[in-house]
């Protein structure tokens, strides 16, 4: 990975707290509770997903593939958290200062690891190997899914 690769990814990370600082802090809990017509989740399941992936999902495991020598990535399977977890019920702001800590704390890490530490690996469930760039790759694709998804409710809400 170049320096510019390397920087880009950073970028791209870097981009999701101010996205979801500059739209939806303050946003009424109605609002952010609102069912989508074309969308399966409201704004505060969006908020909430993006805080636990960055928790439980996407910071665990570059930080796992940073520190240990070829971890196991287990499979999570992620669709039971909305009701399990309560999202309608929970605080929008919340989610997103605490999702920003989390980022922000990532960033940091990626920031600092060396160059070396892009090309380590871990082992998924299937036996193939992912890399710390791979791993941080999906990320910025998930964040980029959930912008787009993001916006798509937003430009439905502003045409009602």
């Amino acid at each position: 990975m170049s320096h510019t690769q390397h920087s880009h990814l950073l970028n791209q990370l870097a981009e999701m707290p101010v996205f979801l600082r500059n739209s939806f802090a303050g946003m009424s809990s109605e609002l952010l509770a609102r069912m989508p017509t074309h969308d399966n989740a409201p704004l505060v399941e969006h908020l909430w997903h993006l805080r636990d992936c960055e928790s439980d999902l996407y910071g665990p495991r570059i930080e796992r593939v940073l520190s240990e020598a070829r971890p196991h990535i287990v499979p999570m399977d992620v669709s039971g958290w909305p009701l399990e977890r309560g999202y309608h019920a929970r605080n929008g702001d919340q989610a997103i200062e605490e999702f920003v800590a989390l980022r922000e704390r990532l960033i940091g890490l990626l920031r600092t690891a060396a160059q070396p530490d892009f090309e380590r690996v871990g082992i998924r469930a299937d036996g193939s190997e992912i890399d710390v760039y791979q791993l941080a790759e999906q990320l910025a694709d998930h964040d980029r899914d959930h912008r787009w998804r993001m916006c798509a409710i937003l430009r439905e809400y502003l045409e009602r």
